[in-house]
């Protein structure tokens, strides 16, 4: 036999046994001390390293030999075998990359939560997305419970990218309030990774450093993230921009955390200098430097790519918010203005920027958009009726009725307009709709200067166009000077109401159980949850089952699968009247957060929550 031969089983013989000892490492970790487990460990690495040095071999033999024995090895050798990837022999890597390839990984475990496992039952079969999202899943678990698993992709996904990532979302994991399990949770992530030799374990073990010792901790995140600059310049395909943008901000907060203004500037910075200048990219970023109340480098993105900002207005918009939060009032105006007029034909744009305006308290900027917009778009079409509607409804949510009334007032004038009508259908059931909400913007506005018998008129004006106005008929009902025969009108026209919506509900009900068409269906179900919210509106705010209310406006939530605002709002309303004081406020928290431009919502939580505080009063 030939003597290298010879020498290379009785060598892989006694690797094999080190490699059976390796692999109940990890439960022997707490018995054997750490000197010596570090000595076996080293040991165990010389072994491998000998042998991937052995897939280059001259002999055909040897170098089959070898990457047999490293495939017996399995998941022991595979950090090594990770980075041999890469080796200047050409052989070598070759041989690595096809180990690594073939290594099977068991993602998912027993001692696993049931949780991780269904999310991870299928992990072999998605692409790197699809990887990347099961991952972001793990993440938000409560209790830390995907911590394993993806520290398991940290160390043995084989696109160092998904590793990368793995490690990124594990530091997005909630960390304990108590300083006590936050020394817990961070010797747990020390633990899972000093056995591994990727480049991600080493950012998680900063990471760790970090939670308990943020100033020990910054010469290893400096380190780290230039390090990672470093390779994506010279070998972009083994990180990206986002992996390294991510891990800047991280030192930044990090920075900004030790109060380190200057140096956390300066890592700003370098995270901007990665942007590529896609309008995508830009706002994120703006968007993410808001988020930190670190307004001031929305400016330093506008000075590196101004040609964008001048071609986006929402850029130009957000850049105004930066100047207003830094408390210069006149200047965001003025950038405000520069956003208005850019494209101002584009009117899609512009609703879009408009209604993002107003979700983040903007109105006037808001308003003066869809001023501009119906200055231009005529009267009757589709485009000019939705932002007459719009703009109505911020003018009365900021209690400014009369302004409401006057943006309303031409399309009831033009009302016989047959392509004004079709115009308008498109957003109400019917014209008589859009007149009624009209009359109660008058009716709103006379109420407020305590006109009460013209706000009578306008009241009675709305109710007879449409006597099924939820608003119309609330307003009537809390109207402050109403007659006996004028209340004994309103409480029957509630009554009315409030059954048709009945009648409504179960005649829709019977079509959903008797249509097979998928879409007709799905297109009932949403008039159903219309016809449950109007119904607990109505009721809440007047008289009635008020259970039944609530019951409703569940109903209505359920097929809206708890995403609408104003639906959000109803039940909050339901809750106040039934007296569920601590419900009315929870749903409508809920509402505020789904719409934070909503003043309306905002005023309503405030009275939930003086209520609620009475009832904890009175009730000692």
């Amino acid at each position: 036999m030939n003597p290298t031969l010879n020498r290379l089983i009785q060598c892989q013989a006694k690797l094999r046994k080190l490699v059976c000892w390796g692999l109940c490492m990890f439960t022997m970790i707490g018995v054997i001390s750490p000197a010596q487990a570090q000595d076996a460990l080293d040991a165990g690495r010389a072994q491998i390293a000998a042998l991937i040095e052995q897939l280059g071999s001259s002999e055909f033999t040897t170098r089959e030999l070898a990457q047999s024995r490293l495939r017996e090895m399995g998941l022991i050798a595979f950090d090594q075998l990770h980075a041999a990837q890469t080796d200047n022999d050409i052989e070598i890597a070759k041989r690595a990359t096809y180990l690594i390839r073939s290594l099977q990984v068991q993602w998912a475990l027993r001692t696993d939560a049931p949780e991780v496992r269904r999310l991870l039952a299928k992990y072999d079969e998605n692409n790197s997305a699809g990887r990347r999202s099961l991952m972001e899943q793990l993440a938000r678990l409560p209790e830390s419970k995907g911590l394993d698993a993806l520290s398991r992709m940290v160390r043995f996904e084989s696109d160092g990218r998904q590793s990368r990532y793995a490690a990124l979302q594990v530091m997005k994991m909630p960390v304990p309030d108590e300083s006590e399990q936050i020394d817990v949770f961070a010797k747990r992530l020390e633990q899972l990774h000093s056995l591994s030799s990727r480049t991600a374990a080493r950012w998680l073990e900063a990471y760790a450093k970090s939670l308990t010792n943020a100033e020990a901790a910054l010469p290893l995140w400096d380190q780290i993230t230039r390090r990672e600059e470093q390779l994506l310049t010279t070998f972009p395909g083994r990180t990206s921009r986002y992996l390294v943008r991510d891990l800047l901000r991280r030192q930044f907060r990090l920075l900004r955390q030790l109060e380190r203004q200057d140096e956390a500037a300066v890592v700003a910075r370098r995270s901007v200098n990665l942007l590529d200048g896609s309008r995508e990219q830009l706002i994120e970023a703006i968007d993410w430097f808001a988020n930190e109340k670190s307004w001031m480098f929305a400016e330093v993105i506008a000075d590196r790519f101004p040609v964008e900002f001048q071609e986006y207005p929402e850029l130009m918009y957000r850049l105004a918010e930066a100047y207003l939060e830094g408390g210069d009032e006149e200047k965001a105006d003025q950038q405000a203005a520069l956003a208005l007029a850019i494209n101002p034909e584009d009117l899609d744009t512009h609703i879009t920027i408009a209604a993002f305006l107003t979700g983040r308290q903007h109105h006037q900027w808001a308003v003066a958009e869809y001023q501009q917009g119906i200055e231009q778009a005529p009267l009757e079409s589709e485009v000019g009726v939705r932002m007459r509607i719009l703009l109505g409804e911020i003018f009365h949510d900021l209690k400014q009725e009369n302004e409401a009334r006057l943006v309303f007032e031409p399309v009831v004038e033009n009302r016989e307009n047959d392509d004004l009508k079709q115009s308008v259908v498109r957003f109400y059931s019917r014209m008589e709709s859009f007149v009624s909400r009209y009359w109660y913007f008058r009716a709103c506005d006379h109420a407020s200067r305590k006109e009460w018998v013209k706000q009578l008129e306008c009241l009675e004006s709305g109710f007879a166009e449409d006597p099924n106005d939820g608003d119309i008929l609330i307003a009537m009902f809390r109207y402050n000077e109403p007659d006996e025969a004028f209340r004994e009108k309103t409480l029957k026209a509630i009554e009315t109401s409030a059954a048709s919506y009945e009648d409504e509900i179960e005649a829709i009900e019977l079509k959903i159980k008797n249509t097979l068409d998928r879409l007709e269906k799905s297109r009932l179900q949403w008039d159903l949850a219309r016809a449950f919210n109007q119904y607990a509106w109505l009721v809440s705010n007047t008289t009635g089952d008020f259970q039944k209310a609530v019951d409703y406006s569940l109903k209505s939530l359920e097929i809206r699968n708890w995403e609408s605002a104003s639906y959000l709002d109803t039940l909050g309303h339901c809750y106040y009247a039934a007296e569920d004081f601590a419900n009315a406020v929870k749903y409508q928290k809920l509402a505020v957060e789904k719409d934070p431009g909503s003043l309306g919502m905002r005023r309503q939580l405030k009275v939930f929550e003086e209520a609620l505080a009475k009832q904890r009063v009175d009730q000692g």
